[in-house]
């Protein structure tokens, strides 16, 4: 499992209705992506979460429970499943907090979650997260993604974010 970012000329809203029904990796193979290993994701998550979803975080990443960075999971009823399917851990609603950087890492709000899994990262919202993500470029995977970010923000360039089987 892994997060896959694919940069995107922003679509039109017929394209975005278009995106939201077709299968992404098909249709968007050809243009610049960035993939990202699941355990990566789940410690960067682990290392920037505010302090109000830190231990949660921590446990996410103990556990290797991916299903809570995919962008279903911050909303209804994907966040109520992981909620049911793991009774031992406290799951808040939202589940992560409307942050720009926790945006472009989970596709929660203020992303634009376009259905199955999928959200999509605006230019100007990837340009808030690059400078509060540059804090954390210590890290490997905060680096490699902030440097595709910030390629992706000078094009004026939207990202598709899902997760997929790898």
């Amino acid at each position: 499992m892994c997060a896959i970012y694919t940069a995107i000329p922003p679509p039109s809203p017929e394209e975005r209705l278009t995106l939201a029904k077709r299968n992404e990796t098909e249709q968007w193979v050809k243009h610049p992506r960035k993939t990202i290993g699941r355990r990566a994701m789940l410690e960067l998550v682990s290392v920037i979460a505010p302090p109000a979803r830190s231990a949660l975080a921590k446990t996410i990443f103990e556990r290797d429970l991916w299903g809570f960075l995919t962008p279903a999971a911050s909303r209804g009823n994907h966040g109520a499943a992981l909620a049911k399917a793991h009774d031992d851990i406290a799951v808040p609603f939202p589940l992560w907090p409307e942050s720009a950087v926790l945006a472009c890492l989970t596709g929660a709000e203020p992303a634009d979650y376009l259905g199955n899994n999928l959200a999509m990262l605006p230019a100007d919202l990837i340009a808030i997260a690059i400078p509060k993500l540059e804090q954390y470029e210590g890290y490997e995977v905060a680096y490699v993604l902030n440097e595709f970010f910030r390629e992706v923000v000078d094009r004026e360039d939207a990202v598709l974010l899902h997760w997929d089987h790898r």
